[in-house]
């Protein structure tokens, strides 16, 4: 069983896998920020504690968000979530159209 797509070349297929990860660790850490809050604040019952916590989330998404918006995309070269100043959540490249999982044009 084969699992690239033929119709991507291989180095496409790598760089989206690149992007595909930092997805799911931006979506991880916006979706794991709450109930880990309240379990640090629920065990050590300290403010100071789960205020730390709070800023190293912030760095550690600031970061991530970062690494998400500057991603290259393999088609077209440009930037994959952005257009202009505009960061998009979109699976498709906001410049060729191509799709997340390798399909779409992939046409600049």
């Amino acid at each position: 069983m084969e699992l690239e797509n033929p119709a991507v070349p291989v180095n496409h297929e790598a760089m989206l896998a690149v992007i595909r990860r930092r997805r799911w660790y931006l979506w991880g850490l916006i979706l794991l920020y709450l109930p880990v809050t309240m379990t640090i604040l629920r065990l050590t019952e300290s403010v100071k504690v789960t205020g730390a916590f709070f800023g190293i989330w912030v760095v550690l998404l600031c970061v991530a968000m970062a690494l998400y918006a500057c991603c290259k995309c393999p088609g077209c070269g440009k930037t994959f979530h952005m257009k202009n100043s505009t960061l998009s959540f979109s699976r498709k490249c906001r410049h060729c159209g191509l799709d997340i999982s390798g399909g779409g044009d992939g046409r600049g």
